[in-house]
């Protein structure tokens, strides 16, 4: 994530900005003085949890992998999960590596791990192993630094031993004298390789230099000896330095020189960020400095009040990835990755706690044309911000009621609703000018046309205020229809046609539709069929430049307005349908950039290259909440977006769509639903011994930004005929019963921004088989059968027929056993024993059908009895409620036994004729067949009650509460329009209630029964509209019931 202002690129713009600043805001006539530089847009962190927040190393892999040293032993990251990293030991203290406070990659793709008690280890990836290799004396010492140079020698830094000397070949360990006025220094810190094979030390009392020759000289820092704790060499091979006592030093023509930044504590980590600026790891934060100069450009300390910033102030460890993101980590900071984004950034609270923009939280903005932003804040204040987005002071109205939405007049009046009033106030004193009463509730949108003619969006209705109006009128007119009726539900949008197009008209977006404004009436505009939006209620509105009108709808996302027929009806083009993001409104608050690119918050599209991209949270600053109908463009282009956390600021002209191309790579294997450690280098293959009835091969693309936004493509080669595909909630490549042989697995993956990578995984996995599946067992059986066939011959037909016959059958019983087993196993989850998609993929079909008969051809009904009494399929969505959390805490070995025994209490309920299916993670399906609907709810209860009422025990013997949240719907769901709701709409439908389950309290379940004459199209887009439908009957369990009344 970028900051604007601290960011490099940005760095000496900002700072120039700010001198302008306090020359100028003296002379503004303002309520109050500007806020400082460092008020405005701060730099942004994404935290990686890891073990009592506390990390000592970092180091990147060949991979790509991140290595992290942390206080319960090392890990190794792939943007998911924390893998431990252990060697070999009978007990878990026995193969804990403990604390680990260096790393340094292995040219092989190796890592060398210097441990605090246990001497020099290495990691051997082609075993998946870690090898203790000692420091060459009888005793060991803390190691604090690791380099490999480029002959194959091993440096290593210890707190005792001095610098030693890993010859990698001979694999010997060697001493090097470290001399300081003629004595010994035991105390290596730090340790730094050139490209030209130069080694540097920092030591405790100083700096020494080795030549390629191999001896060492010291170099006398000015003010006398000091301990050397951090060591760079950047981009152009000069060598930066830092001390004990906080201060940071090059080496400049030949002699090391101070620079003028002093620190709190001491400098303990130095690295150079993809442009250029060097970071400092302080005892009190992190400080930039500028590459050339020396200068310091920012000094970043912890902030409890700024969401996403840094996390603590011990900073010890820095590591910029091969992809340019700068990563840190240390005491009370745990692991963090800063947030670089060319174009977004954040703009906080103010500090102050009297500042008017002290709150984050905002509801309106309005660029004005004399450059000053208005911020309507939730809790009432108006601030008013500057072009660097600087506070400058307050609009000062006689009471700070809540302003829902702003304007601004031809003549520069400032038009505003708060407090059920449309008011019109002078743009600098704030004094009213006039007020009218106006209905319907919040106001969304303020339009003021050219000709001061003024349309306000609300919550209930769209009002007009015309100038002949505005004199004599008490009450803003509400607008009605064609049909003499008024605009019933909100309004969302209004837009007005470009200037010099042909009519000029007023557009509305509205809960009911699409409407336009002639200058006579308010007309819906009809679709053409076929062509028609996707779904009725229109949030956004935007006419490009080049005469595009593009619409945003609730569920259907953004749309574009092709053409009208020649009926005069509307033909539109869906956009987010086809390029793959449907069931979410494209960002409500729509603008266009210089390029002719639509925005909103959350997504961009690009109609030259007909690409939409989705700005994650993960990618992006933490804006918190978007705030639909609170948003501006400032005359340089950028754009604002409010959210419940701050503004979100985008210079569209940075944004480009990531080329990244991600290594996907081998997260861990699994062998009969136990972790597996292959013995030979994955990238010889993967070999499976005979007895192999399933494995499990966990995957990961190694795009750090927003790993859960990746989706991936499995293909097993000799086995499946298509690819797979999946998405980050379920990187595994699982498969059951298949018969020896050769294979290959792919995985290919894309990056954050959905661009496939061209960096696949290509894993040859050799099944080896049993002794009775190889050739010669074949053979041999083949000949013994050829035997046993001219036995029976000379025992006479009857004999040899009878027991050819008995033999046959056994063969055929035998293979059909096989044939099973073979069936379940490839349908089969290995860890819970419960069916996969792949078993319900192949039987779902037949029990629709065999429902539809039962509903629709009344031979098949039993007599005296309802079908709905015997033919309904229950379909049944569940989640275990914060798993995550699970996870997190107690570790990946107890979540996989919380899925297992949960496995098992869904057998308890269900009989044995129910599918019982793991849907991905911890989601399960159940499908139940031939029952009533009338009792899926006390379903539904009695399996809430099983997992919620005896808690679970972990491996360790501790006891865990655990709950479940279920949405459930029925199939047929109207049973006098059986297929009116096909298989995807009632799966959908369970879903959207397992959401509402979980969104209204977990621990309940949330099932839709029944649909009288309701049609998928025709429901709502959000959770109180569809429970709320009186066609569709609804039941929820008693606690989430109280909790969405509450909510109510």
């Amino acid at each position: 994530m970028r900051a604007f202002k601290t960011a490099p690129p940005m760095l000496h713009r900002s700072l120039t900005l700010a001198i302008c600043l306090l020359t100028v805001l003296p002379g503004l006539a303002l309520p109050q003085p500007a806020q400082s530089a460092a008020s405005a847009l701060e730099p942004q962190f994404a935290t990686i949890p890891v073990p009592r927040d506390v990390v000592g190393s970092l180091a990147q892999d060949k991979q790509g992998l991140i290595w992290v040293g942390t206080s319960d032993g090392l890990a190794r990251f792939d943007g998911y999960r924390l893998r431990p990293i252990e060697r070999e030991g009978a007990t878990p203290v026995q193969r804990n590596l403990g604390w680990v406070r260096s790393l340094a990659p292995a040219a092989d793709g190796g890592m060398w791990i210097g441990t605090e008690v246990n001497g020099l280890a290495r990691y051997e990836p082609a075993f998946d192993r870690v090898r203790m290799l000692g420091s060459g004396e009888g005793r060991t010492t803390p190691i604090r630094a690791l380099a490999e140079d480029g002959s194959g020698q091993v440096w290593v830094g210890t707190l005792g031993q001095g610098l030693l000397r890993y010859d990698t070949k001979a694999g010997r360990f060697g001493s090097e004298a470290l001399l300081v006025d003629g004595q010994p220094e035991r105390r290596v810190l730090a340790l730094a390789v050139g490209p030209g094979g130069t080694l540097w030390a920092g030591h405790w009392r100083g700096l020494a230099q080795r030549s390629k020759a191999g001896s060492w000289t010291p170099l006398d820092l000015p003010g006398g000896a000091i301990g050397i704790s951090a060591l760079l060499e950047d981009g152009t091979g000069r060598l930066w330095f830092g001390s004990v006592d906080g201060r940071i030093g090059r080496i400049e023509a030949g002699q090391p020189r101070w620079l003028a930044a002093r620190f709190k504590g001491s400098v303990q980590a130095l690295a150079q960020g993809a442009d250029g600026t060097v970071w400092a790891g302080l005892t009190d934060g992190i400080a930039w400095l500028h590459a050339d100069s020396g200068a310091l450009l920012r000094q970043l300390r912890h902030n409890p009040h700024l969401p996403g910033g840094l996390a603590g102030n011990d900073v010890n460890v820095l590591l910029r990835d091969q992809t340019g993101a700068m990563w840190l980590g240390g005491y009370g900071v745990g692991l963090q990755r800063h947030r670089l984004h060319p174009a977004l950034a954040v703009r906080g609270p103010d500090a102050d706690p009297g500042s008017p923009l002290a709150s984050s939280d905002l509801r309106g903005l309005l660029a004005r044309r004399d450059g000053l932003l208005m911020v309507a804040t939730h809790s009432g204040p108006v601030a008013l911000l500057d072009a660097q987005l600087h506070t400058v002071g307050r609009w000062p109205r006689e009471a700070d009621t809540p302003v829902d939405s702003l304007a601004e007049g031809p003549d520069g009046s400032v038009w505003l609703v708060a407090n059920g009033r449309l008011e019109r106030r002078e743009p600098g004193s704030a004094r009213l000018l006039a007020s009218w009463a106006l209905e319907g509730g919040r106001a969304h949108r303020v339009l003021v046309l050219p000709s001061d003619e003024v349309w306000v969006g609300m919550q209930d209705g769209l009002y007009r205020l015309t100038p002949a109006q505005a004199g004599q009128a008490r009450r803003v007119e509400r607008v009605r229809g064609a049909d003499g009726e008024p605009l019933r539900g909100g309004v969302h949008a209004l837009c007005v046609e470009p200037a010099g197009s042909r009519h000029g008209r007023l557009w509305v977006g509205a809960l009911a539709g699409l409407f336009r404004w002639d200058g006579q009436r308010l007309a819906e505009v009809k679709h053409a069929p076929g062509e028609a939006l996707g779904f009725p209620a229109v949030l956004g509105l935007l006419h490009a430049r080049d005469g595009s009108l593009y619409v945003d709808t609730a569920v259907s996302g953004l749309h574009r307005l092709k053409a009208f027929d020649a009926e005069g009806r509307a033909r539109f083009e869906r956009i987010s349908e086809r390029l793959g993001a449907p069931g979410r409104p494209f960002g409500v608050n729509l603008h266009e950039d210089a390029r002719g690119r639509v925005w909103s918050q959350q997504s961009v599209y690009d109609p030259a290259n007909d690409r939409l991209d989705e700005l994650s949270g993960a990618e992006g600053p933490p804006m918190g909440t978007p705030r639909f109908f609170a948003d501006a463009a400032l005359p340089d282009g950028r754009l604002l977006f409010s959210g419940s956390r701050g503004l979100l600021v985008v210079e569209p002209l940075a944004f480009m769509p990531s080329r990244y191309a991600p290594p996907v790579v081998v997260s861990s294997l699994r062998r009969n639903g136990q972790p597996y450690q292959p013995e030979q280098d994955l990238a010889q293959g993967l070999k499976l011994p005979a007895g192999t009835r399933s494995f499990a091969v966990e995957f990961a693309a190694l795009d750090y930004t927003d790993p859960a936004k990746l989706r991936y493509s499995v293909r097993l080669d000799g086995w499946d005929h298509e690819w797979t595909p999946t998405d980050a909630s379920a990187r595994f490549a699982s498969y059951g019963g298949l018969p020896p042989g050769r294979y290959r697995l792919e995985v290919r993956a894309t990056n954050h921004h959905g661009l496939w990578s061209d960096r696949p995984l290509g894993l040859d996995i050799e099944l080896l088989p049993a002794w009775w599946q190889t050739r010669w067992a074949e053979a041999g059986a083949l000949l013994a059968l050829a035997g046993l066939a001219w036995a029976l011959l000379r025992w006479g037909v009857a004999r040899r027929t009878a027991q050819l016959r008995r033999r046959e059958a056994a063969l055929q019983a035998l293979v059909d056993q096989r044939t099973t087993e073979l069936r379940e196993a490839s349908t089969t989850d290995p860890l819970t024993g419960l069916r996969n998609r792949r078993y319900l993929d192949s039987r779902v079909k037949s029990d629709l059908q065999l429902s539809l008969r039962h509903y629709t051809e009344p031979r098949h009904r039993s007599p005296g009895r309802h079908p709905d009494e015997e033919a309904d399929l229950l379909v049944m969505l569940m989640d275990l409620d914060h798993f995550k959390r699970i996870n997190d805490r107690h570790g990946h070995a107890a979540g996989d036994q919380v899925l297992v025994e949960f496995a098992r209490r869904l057998r308890l309920v269900f009989r044995e004729s129910d599918v019982l299916v793991r849907w991905g993670g911890e989601e399960f399906l159940a499908l139940a067949r031939g029952g009533a609907r009338s009792g899926a709810a006390e379903l539904a209860a009695r399996f809430c009650a099983t997992v919620g009422e005896q808690p679970f025990t972990l491996p360790d013997g501790r006891a865990l509460p655990v709950t479940v949240s279920i949405g459930f719907a029925v199939f047929p769901l109207d049973p006098e329009a059986p297929r009116a709701w096909d298989w995807d709409a009632t799966l959908s439908l369970a879903d959207a209630a397992l959401y509402a389950a979980k969104a209204q309290g977990r621990d309940g379940y949330v099932g839709a029964l029944r649909a009288d004459g309701l049609r998928p199209d025709e429901l709502g887009p959000d959770t109180d509209t569809w429970m709320n439908e009186p066609r569709l009957q609804v039941q929820r369990s008693a606690a989430i019931k109280a909790m969405g009344e509450l909510s109510a």
